[in-house]
């Protein structure tokens, strides 16, 4: 195992370990509390049928326009795979990464724009989930008159705005990339940049946003009516807007690159926002643990099954 994947092991465990003690989080009393599990059971829905669904239409969408042809179920089986091995081999690569690799491996002749895709696909959903986290805290701001929300959510935004800038703009990404070359072991990485730049830059986004942001949007709202699914199994109602406001920023967050997906953080912040509420600490990390089980865990364990009946195809 490599060291820096030691370092985001320890880092998860200090993060859930120091939540647990701050916040004196009993696991016992928040599995006591599920009220509804009826409710769990229609949150598998998304994550197994809906979600992918929705997700690889819209990446098969931006793949077509760029003259790759490729059918859903193989996108299906890609996504479900990656996520598996995102998780088994967490000090490789990502499960972006390796959507990335499996498809490119599959069409040679197209180096970067598979990866034009999925960064197209993450930077306008990352967009849009922010874009819907500043709805959500200023509607929250409205009827509670809590600010900082609109703070964090206008950071993340300006954020994710500037590294569509960095790709647009070639003075900038030459800065970066000969930064970057100066690091002989990063020579490898300039060059897919390279080809990921000018893929990017072809790839026709004002024709593709008509199609693929409603899709985006119907996978943002699914993944947060997951979550609300997951607190109506506490008994827990809460007003749509506070998990529009809460949702995108815990998602965002979680993928810091400083833990183990997003271990730790992600209960951490699922803690400390829905404490804002008054929710029992418990029950509020409980149902982070939930969320991740759902959303993770469960097609990550689709994607073992599909890896073992047919691990041809991502030798």
């Amino acid at each position: 195992m490599k060291k820096s994947t030691l370092i985001k092991l320890g880092v998860s465990i200090i993060i859930l370990v120091l939540t647990i003690m701050f916040f004196d989080i009993d696991i016992n009393n928040a599995i006591n509390s599920v009220e509804k599990p009826k409710f769990i059971g229609f949150a598998l829905i998304i994550p197994i049928i809906i979600n992918p669904l929705i997700s690889n239409n819209r990446w098969k969408f931006f793949l077509k326009v760029q003259g790759v042809s490729e059918n859903t179920l193989n996108l299906v089986k890609y996504s479900f795979v990656a996520l598996f091995m995102g998780l088994v081999l967490p000090a490789t690569t990502g499960s972006d990464t390796l959507r990335i690799v499996f498809l490119e491996k599959k069409h040679k002749n197209f180096k970067g724009k598979g990866g034009a895709s999925v960064i197209i696909e993450r930077l306008i959903g990352f967009l849009l989930l922010a874009l819907l986290g500043f709805i959500g805290s200023i509607i929250m701001y409205l009827q509670t008159g809590f600010v900082q929300l609109i703070y964090l959510t206008t950071v993340v935004v300006l954020c994710i705005l500037f590294i569509f800038i960095i790709f647009k703009s070639a003075w900038l990404f030459r800065k970066l990339t000969l930064k970057l070359s100066k690091v002989k072991k990063w020579q490898r990485s300039v060059d897919y940049l390279q080809s990921l730049y000018e893929a990017l830059n072809k790839f026709p986004i004002k024709n593709s946003l008509k199609y693929t942001i409603p899709l985006i949007l119907a996978f943002q709202f699914s993944t947060i009516f997951c979550g609300y699914l997951v607190f109506l199994a506490f008994g827990i109602d809460l007003p749509f807007y506070y998990h529009l406001a809460f949702f995108p920023l815990i998602q965002i967050i979680s993928i810091i690159p400083v833990s183990i997906s997003g271990l730790g953080i992600r209960e951490g912040s699922f803690v400390y926002f829905y404490g804002l509420l008054g929710i029992n600490e418990s029950i509020a990390f409980f149902v982070s643990i939930m969320y991740y089980i759902l959303l993770m865990l469960v097609p990550a364990f689709i994607g073992m099954l599909i890896f073992l009946f047919d691990s041809k195809s991502f030798k």
